[in-house]
C-alpha cells in the first residue's frame, strides 16, 4: 500500500460530502454514545440484554431532554400570564416615567417627551404594540415561516440522532472493530494515541460542562431570588442552559442585573453582578478547567480556546471537538510516543467495552 492512501481519503470525502446534512446527527449520536457507554457497560454485566439497555438509555436521554423543556414551557406560560395582566393594567392607567430617565446625559429631555406620548397615556401602550407590530408584520411573518421549516428540519435530525445512537447501543463492538481497522490502516502509528484521548476528553467535557451548567443555574437562581428578580426559578433554568455555552452564563446574570437597574434597584443590580462576576471566576478558573482537563492533563487555557475555538467555528458540537483537538496537540508537544495498538475483539461478545 502506498505511503499515502489517497483512494480511501478521496471515498472518505466524498461520502461526507454526500451525507453532509446529516454528519450533525450522526456525530450526535457518535458522541452520547461513548459518554454513556460506560452505564451501557454496567447494565449489560447486571444482566441486561442489549435491547433493554438501549431502549433504557434512550428514554432516560429523551426525557433528560424533553423534561427541562416541558418545564421551561410551563413556567414561560405562567410567567406571560402574568406579564399579560400587568400590561393590560399598564395599559389602562398608562404609567409614569421613571426617576433615573431625568437623570440621563443628553437624552434625558426627548426620552422624557416620548414617554409621556407613548406610555403615560391611558391606552398609549396598546397604541405603540399595534404601531409597532404593523410596521413588523411582514418581517415577522417571514420570520415564522423559516422558524416553523428549521423546528421541523431540527426534529428530524433529533430523530435520526436518536435512532442511530440506538444502533449504537446494539452493535457497538461491531462498530468499533470497523474503525479500528480503519484508523489502524490510514493512521496506524498515531491511532491507538486517537482512540484513547478520544472517549477521555469527550467524558471529561461532558462532565464538565454538565457540572457547570448545573452549578450555575442553582447558585445563580438562588442569587436572582435574593436580589429581588422577577421569575427567579425561570431566570435559573435559562441560565443553567445558557452555562452549557462558554460566555453564556456572564449574559445571563448580566442581563438580569441590567433588568434590575431599570426598574431602579441600583444596589441589588451591582451585587447581583459583582457575585456573578465572583462566582464565575471560581467556575471558570478552578472547577471547569479541572472536570475537562484532568482526565487529558490539559492546562487551563488549552481548555478554554478549546472551548471557545470549537464552540464559535462549529457550534455546540464543537465544545467537545474543540478539547479533543487540543488534547492531540498536547500529547504530540510532549513527544507523542507511539501507544500499543488498540485490542480488536469480535463482534459476538456482548460485553465488549469500546472506550
Amino acid at each position: 500500500m502506498s505511503k499515502f492512501p489517497f483512494l480511501p481519503i478521496a471515498f472518505a470525502i466524498a461520502l461526507a460530502f454526500l451525507l453532509q446534512h446529516f454528519l450533525g446527527s450522526l456525530a450526535w449520536a457518535a458522541l452520547l454514545a461513548v459518554i454513556t457507554w460506560p452505564l451501557h457497560e454496567k447494565l449489560l454485566q447486571r444482566g441486561w440484554s442489549r435491547i433493554a439497555s438501549a431502549s433504557a438509555l434512550v428514554a432516560l436521554l429523551v426525557l433528560t431532554l424533553v423534561g427541562p423543556s416541558i418545564f421551561l414551557i410551563n413556567t414561560l406560560s405562567n410567567e406571560l400570564e402574568t406579564v399579560e395582566r400587568l400590561l393590560g393594567q399598564i395599559n389602562q392607567t398608562g404609567v409614569a416615567p421613571p426617576e433615573w430617565l431625568s437623570r440621563l446625559p443628553v437624552v434625558a429631555e426627548p426620552a422624557l417627551k416620548w414617554w409621556h406620548n407613548n406610555l403615560a397615556q391611558p391606552g398609549g401602550l396598546a397604541t405603540l404594540i399595534q404601531t409597532t407590530a404593523g410596521e413588523f408584520l411582514p418581517f415577522l411573518t417571514g420570520t415564522a415561516r423559516m422558524l416553523g421549516t428549521t423546528i421541523l428540519t431540527n426534529a428530524l435530525y433529533l430523530f435520526l440522532a436518536i435512532l442511530t445512537l440506538f444502533i449504537l447501543y446494539l452493535h457497538g463492538p461491531a462498530v468499533a472493530i470497523y474503525a479500528d481497522h480503519a484508523g489502524e490502516r490510514l493512521l496506524p502509528k498515531h491511532y491507538p494515541a486517537l482512540r484513547r484521548l478520544l472517549p477521555l476528553s469527550v467524558r471529561g467535557t461532558a462532565l464538565g460542562l454538565c457540572s457547570v451548567a448545573l452549578l450555575e443555574g442553582l447558585v445563580l437562581g438562588l442569587a436572582y431570588a435574593v436580589a429581588g428578580a422577577p421569575a427567579p426559578v425561570l431566570l435559573g433554568v435559562i441560565t443553567g442552559y445558557l452555562a452549557l455555552i462558554p460566555g453564556g452564563a456572564p449574559l445571563a446574570f448580566t442581563s438580569v442585573s441590567v433588568l434590575l437597574l431599570g426598574q431602579g434597584h441600583a444596589g441589588p443590580a451591582l451585587g447581583l453582578f459583582c457575585w456573578g462576576a465572583f462566582e464565575l471566576f471560581l467556575v471558570d478558573k478552578f472547577v471547569r478547567p479541572k472536570l475537562i482537563g484532568q482526565r487529558v492533563n490539559l492546562p487551563f487555557l488549552a481548555v478554554l480556546f478549546g472551548l471557545l475555538g470549537g464552540v464559535s467555528t462549529m457550534g455546540v458540537l464543537g465544545l467537545f471537538i474543540g478539547p479533543f483537538m487540543m488534547a492531540v496537540l498536547f500529547w504530540w508537544l510532549r513527544g507523542g510516543e507511539a501507544e500499543p495498538a488498540p485490542v480488536i475483539v469480535t463482534a459476538a461478545s456482548d460485553h465488549t467495552p469500546v472506550p
